[in-house]
């Protein structure tokens, strides 16, 4: 090894290091914030709170190794690409000091002990989330890209025990009589935890990007479209989105009851565009469309209002459209309606950051 590759080498191990040492100091406060919540301990909550200031300093410290190492080698490749997933987990180790700071503060202010099944989930979130981090750490720091797919486990375990834990304070709010400032901290610190989750799967993505080049894959959402019987709006709207936009995910659509066929301005409309609607397709009803097991990112009513009729999950959006009432002869103008549908469904997507047919 020449004496340059040799400076190289001892530069990038001087990162990798500091990096290592800000993950466990991170880590650590994590582990802490959590245990004074749980204890009602305020002096750890203090001394933790304390111990953020230097993740901070170490922070700029390796901000500042990773310039001096772009200005004395010039890297490209798969250094460029290592330094540039440095200072991206640089940002997001200070995010999660900052999240042990709120949590300690939260400790402090709880005044009475927090009901036992709130502790419990607590704790498991925190072991999930730290587990995620630190496997995620680890991965980056050894070049491994098996180690991101194991920590994404880990990250959808903490998801997962968030829509519980949040039942059980609303639960607590309603049965309880514990002061609302102390459930609200303790949703806080759940919060908290899951966006712990949410970096350890940026960092994964930086270690992926760092070790094999692959950038992360656009967003891909899952839609619905939702009008009175599915029987032609609704329906439109689903065909012209996967037309018009083929790689934006998952696109379906319902009405509030299923009509028993197709309205036949739909199906003349199909003709003379050359849609061809299969045998397995037939309008179908809100209720039979909401799958427990996952959720929508979107649904759009059409001239309905979604949350009217379901209990709209926490992570989906739920839009009203009201479009133009334009018919003669009781039947609806399938051009005009599809132009209208269109001009929405451009905004969304430009909302949405999806690109027409990329």
């Amino acid at each position: 090894m020449s004496l340059y590759d040799q400076r190289l080498e001892a530069d990038l191990d001087a990162i990798r290091t500091r990096l290592g040492d800000i993950g466990e100091q991170v880590l650590q406060n994590l582990l802490h914030g959590v245990q004074a919540v749980l204890d009602l301990d305020p002096r750890l909550a203090n001394e933790t709170l304390i111990k953020d200031r230097a993740v901070n300093q170490a922070t700029r410290e390796i901000e500042h190794l990773c310039h001096l190492f772009v200005a004395r080698h010039l890297p490209s490749g798969s250094h460029l690409r290592f330094v540039s997933g440095v200072l991206r987990l640089s940002v997001a180790m200070e995010r999660v000091g900052d999240y042990s700071v709120a949590i300690c503060r939260v400790a402090r202010q709880i005044g009475s002990p927090l009901p036992d099944t709130v502790l419990h989930n607590i704790g498991l979130m925190s072991e999930h989330a730290r587990r995620a981090l630190k496997t995620a750490l680890d991965g980056f720091l050894e070049g491994d890209p098996d180690a991101a797919h194991v920590s994404r486990g880990f990250a959808a375990q903490t998801a997962a025990v968030y829509p519980y834990a949040f039942e059980i304070l609303n639960a607590a709010a309603d049965s309880d009589s514990r002061p609302a400032r102390d459930l609200f901290g303790a949703l806080l610190v759940f919060r908290l935890l899951q966006r712990t989750a949410e970096q350890a799967e940026n960092i994964c993505q930086q270690t992926l990007f760092a070790v094999t080049g692959e950038r992360k894959p656009e967003k891909r959402y899952r839609m619905l479209f939702l009008d009175g019987d599915n029987a032609m709006a609704s329906k439109m709207a689903e065909l012209a989105c996967v037309e018009s936009y083929p790689h934006a995910g998952s696109i379906g659509s319902a009405g509030l009851e299923a009509a028993t066929g197709f309205a036949p301005a739909l199906l003349g409309f199909c003709r003379r565009r050359g849609i061809v609607l299969t045998a397995d397709d037939a309008p179908r009803a809100f209720a039979d469309a909401l799958d427990p097991s996952w959720h929508y990112h979107v649904i759009v009513g059409l001239g309905v209002d979604p949350a009217n009729h379901c209990s709209v999950p926490y992570r989906t959006a739920a839009l009203r459209w009201d479009l133009q009432e334009d018919a003669s002869d009781g039947q609806p103008n399938a051009e005009e309606l599809y132009r209208e549908l269109m001009q929405r469904i451009r905004g969304l997507m430009t909302t949405l950051g999806v690109r027409e047919d990329e």
